[in-house]
Protein backbone atom coordinates (compact mmCIF):
# COMPACT_ATOMS: atom_id res chain seq x y z
CA UNK A 1 0.00 0.00 0.00
CA UNK A 2 1.62 3.46 -1.33
CA UNK A 3 1.96 5.71 1.77
CA UNK A 4 -0.14 9.06 1.73
CA UNK A 5 1.65 12.06 1.42
CA UNK A 6 1.96 14.74 4.12
CA UNK A 7 -0.74 16.98 2.45
CA UNK A 8 -2.96 13.73 2.23
CA UNK A 9 -3.14 13.17 5.44
CA UNK A 10 -3.58 16.54 6.66
CA UNK A 11 -6.68 17.01 4.70
CA UNK A 12 -8.94 15.11 7.10
CA UNK A 13 -7.65 17.16 10.32
CA UNK A 14 -8.42 20.44 8.35
CA UNK A 15 -11.80 19.53 7.62
CA UNK A 16 -12.55 18.59 11.47
CA UNK A 17 -11.07 21.96 12.09
CA UNK A 18 -12.92 23.34 9.69
CA UNK A 19 -16.44 21.96 10.76
CA UNK A 20 -15.85 23.27 14.63
CA UNK A 21 -15.27 26.43 13.21
CA UNK A 22 -18.29 26.68 10.98
CA UNK A 23 -20.04 25.11 14.00
CA UNK A 24 -19.01 27.70 16.45
CA UNK A 25 -19.65 30.10 13.93
CA UNK A 26 -23.14 29.44 13.45
CA UNK A 27 -23.83 29.45 17.16
CA UNK A 28 -22.87 32.72 17.81
CA UNK A 29 -24.68 34.16 15.12
CA UNK A 30 -27.85 32.37 16.14
CA UNK A 31 -27.57 33.50 20.33
CA UNK A 32 -29.44 36.70 20.78
CA UNK A 33 -27.67 40.35 21.39
CA UNK A 34 -27.70 41.49 24.95
CA UNK A 35 -30.90 43.46 25.63
CA UNK A 36 -32.65 42.67 22.82
CA UNK A 37 -35.66 40.46 23.09
CA UNK A 38 -36.02 37.21 20.83
CA UNK A 39 -38.51 36.27 18.20
CA UNK A 40 -40.48 34.08 20.86
CA UNK A 41 -40.25 36.49 23.59
CA UNK A 42 -41.78 39.30 21.02
CA UNK A 43 -44.75 36.71 20.24
CA UNK A 44 -45.50 35.80 23.81
CA UNK A 45 -45.34 39.99 24.80
CA UNK A 46 -47.68 40.57 22.29
CA UNK A 47 -49.87 38.00 22.65
CA UNK A 48 -50.79 39.49 26.61
CA UNK A 49 -52.31 42.91 25.20
CA UNK A 50 -55.57 43.31 25.67
CA UNK A 51 -56.93 46.83 24.68
CA UNK A 52 -60.70 46.96 25.06
CA UNK A 53 -62.73 47.35 22.04
CA UNK A 54 -65.25 50.30 21.58
CA UNK A 55 -69.42 49.47 21.05
CA UNK A 56 -68.73 51.26 17.53
CA UNK A 57 -66.27 48.34 16.78
CA UNK A 58 -68.22 45.69 17.79
CA UNK A 59 -71.12 47.21 15.65
CA UNK A 60 -68.86 47.92 12.79
CA UNK A 61 -67.81 44.21 12.61
CA UNK A 62 -71.31 42.64 13.13
CA UNK A 63 -72.30 44.33 10.11
CA UNK A 64 -70.00 42.86 8.51
CA UNK A 65 -71.89 39.21 9.46
CA UNK A 66 -74.08 37.24 7.37
CA UNK A 67 -75.48 33.18 6.72
CA UNK A 68 -72.67 32.77 4.18
CA UNK A 69 -69.76 33.12 6.81
CA UNK A 70 -70.86 30.03 8.22
CA UNK A 71 -70.90 31.13 12.21
CA UNK A 72 -73.66 31.74 14.18
CA UNK A 73 -74.29 35.37 15.18
CA UNK A 74 -72.54 34.67 18.54
CA UNK A 75 -69.72 32.61 17.02
CA UNK A 76 -69.16 36.03 14.86
CA UNK A 77 -69.67 38.34 18.08
CA UNK A 78 -66.71 36.23 20.03
CA UNK A 79 -64.25 36.40 16.94
CA UNK A 80 -64.62 40.29 16.55
CA UNK A 81 -64.03 40.86 20.35
CA UNK A 82 -61.18 39.24 20.50
CA UNK A 83 -59.81 40.21 17.23
CA UNK A 84 -60.41 43.54 18.36
CA UNK A 85 -58.73 43.14 21.12
CA UNK A 86 -55.93 41.50 20.02
CA UNK A 87 -55.31 43.71 16.86
CA UNK A 88 -56.70 47.07 18.08
CA UNK A 89 -57.10 50.35 15.76
CA UNK A 90 -54.82 53.11 16.62
CA UNK A 91 -56.25 56.36 15.67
Amino acid sequence: MPALSPRCSAIPALMVLLGIWLGEAHARAEEPKQGQPNEAEVILKDSKKNDPESQKEVADCMKQWGPQTQMTKDEWAASCKSTLRYFPEKP
